[in-house]
């Protein structure tokens, strides 16, 4: 009978992982996880916007709302980027970026006064991340977190 309850022991832990899984609460745990929390943030407001100058859908800021001559003046006149849009004059913006978690997604919100004047001009897309990003997430934060803890919670320890 001992191998019998090895067996049912296995299967509940198999649906109890499996459980954490379908309803989100797995997922939600890893992303709300400070360091890949923190890699989402980067990703947006370092990588995209700053550096490449892209919103979300990978769409170049410039391509459709490019400075003013009056902005490159004054991005020139402090030493920063004129080639693109970086959304950023002293990083408020940017250091206002949060999470909200749920259990079935994650929003990128900012909570810096101008968040919404720049969402009126720029579009919604500019929080979030592109495909290319979600694919790191996925790949560097997400599966090997799943996967360990898939072994916690089958094999013990968990």
């Amino acid at each position: 009978m001992a191998g019998l309850q090895s067996i049912i022991d296995l299967r509940n832990r198999v649906n109890t992982f499996n459980d954490g899984l379908t309803s989100g609460l797995i997922i939600r745990d890893i992303i709300d996880d400070g360091m890949t929390t923190a890699f989402i943030i980067d990703a947006n407001a370092e990588e995209q916007l700053f550096e490449q100058g892209i919103n979300r859908l990978g769409v170049d800021i410039m391509d459709y709302r490019p400075y003013t001559p009056l902005t490159i003046a004054i991005k020139e006149g402090k030493g920063q980027p004129t080639n693109r849009v970086t959304l950023r004059d002293e990083g408020d913006f940017e250091s206002s970026f949060y999470l909200e978690v749920g259990d079935k997604q994650f929003e990128i919100k900012a909570s810096d006064f101008k968040t919404e004047d720049l969402i009126k001009k720029y579009g919604r897309q500019i929080l979030g991340l592109t495909n290319e990003n979600i694919a790191k997430l996925i790949w560097q934060y997400v599966y090997p977190d799943l996967l360990t803890k898939a072994k916690k919670t089958i094999y013990g320890n968990g």
